[in-house]
């Protein structure tokens, strides 16, 4: 599984509609808190690694009180989880729960943590994010309250009635070959030397397919023969499902009509060890799928091994 797919939860939807059963649950002993404070996490040095912090309910009461989001997400081995969303407390925050926690960037700090505890605050940090940002009816502008235990907003306007569910962005990302060599561009913003696969979103009205086509034809010109699924991933910055495929080319021209990327070129899997080795050439993120794709592609070689490279 990709990075952030290891949640760990049953989420018991069924059970979200009742709230009085939600109370009971965030009244139990065991029950654990997740905190995201506007886009950070709620963080825990633990020995010698970072997880994420897990308080026990009685330990966030106060938290609670001062929360702008509490959403049930779900029970692990009979534990109850949740998670409360809080806004402008990021400096009394880690004063109030004492020594040992920090808020946190969660795609900055998540190479250092557990996969389940990533894939967890991935969950939770999606959750507060379209809480916060639904406050009020998309359809006519009434505020809205939350029910079914965080995962519905509903509009206070009876005559309106609306009730909004959370969405998930749609993005596609593919790793384009032809012949012994791939295809990354990038972005003027990235870091010197970062070159990544393709990637953008689902518009309406496209296939799966249909995107992965249009965005390689859109960003580099170069023309698709065949496209195969690879595997999604989970993106909570803010609230994405990165679709991963690979794709073979039918030639090597490049024609960007767009100043979307800044440069896109073919690379040898020779090319690729040699711009790694010397520092010239940089990857995302081993935690993005983007980086699976292209470390996939290049071990499919068995003269080559990414990790090797890496080392």
């Amino acid at each position: 599984m990709n990075f952030f797919s290891h949640n760990p939860l049953n989420r018991f939807s069924e059970l979200r509609p009742d709230a009085e059963y939600i109370q009971a649950l965030w009244r139990q002993q065991e029950a654990r808190v997740l905190v995201v404070h506007e886009t950070l996490s709620l963080l825990q040095e633990l020995g010698p690694g970072t997880k994420a912090a897990k308080l026990y309910g009685r330990e966030a009461e106060l938290l609670a009180t001062q929360a702008e989001v509490l959403v049930y997400l779900g029970s692990e081995d009979g534990v109850p989880h949740f998670a409360i969303g809080l806004e402008g407390m990021q400096e009394q925050l880690p004063g109030m729960l004492g020594a040992g926690y920090s808020l946190a960037d969660l795609r900055a700090s998540a190479p250092e943590l557990p996969e389940p505890d990533a894939a967890l605050l991935a969950y939770a940090r999606g959750m507060v994010h379209w809480n916060l940002r639904h406050r009020f009816c998309p359809n006519c502008g009434s505020p809205t309250r939350s029910t079914h235990a965080g995962h519905v907003r509903e509009c206070t306007n009876t005559a309106c009635n609306g009730h909004h569910f959370p969405r998930t962005d749609t993005a596609v990302i593919v790793l384009i070959s032809e012949g012994d060599a791939c295809l990354l561009g990038r972005q003027a913003i990235w870091p010197k030397g970062m070159y990544a696969t393709i990637a953008g979103f689902l518009e309406p009205g496209e296939t799966l397919e249909q995107a992965v086509a249009r965005e390689a034809k859109e960003e580099t010109g170069v023309e698709l023969e065949t496209i195969t699924y690879h595997s999604s991933q989970p993106w909570p910055f803010p609230s994405s499902i990165m679709v991963g495929f690979s794709a073979t080319a039918s030639n090597r021209i490049i024609y960007r009509e767009t100043d979307e990327l800044e440069d896109a070129r073919w690379f040898s899997r020779s090319e690729l060890a040699c711009g790694l080795q010397d520092g010239s050439l940089r990857l995302p993120t081993a935690i993005s799928i983007s980086y699976r794709l292209i470390r996939d592609w290049f071990n499919a070689d068995p003269a080559y091994k990414l990790e090797e490279v890496l080392r």
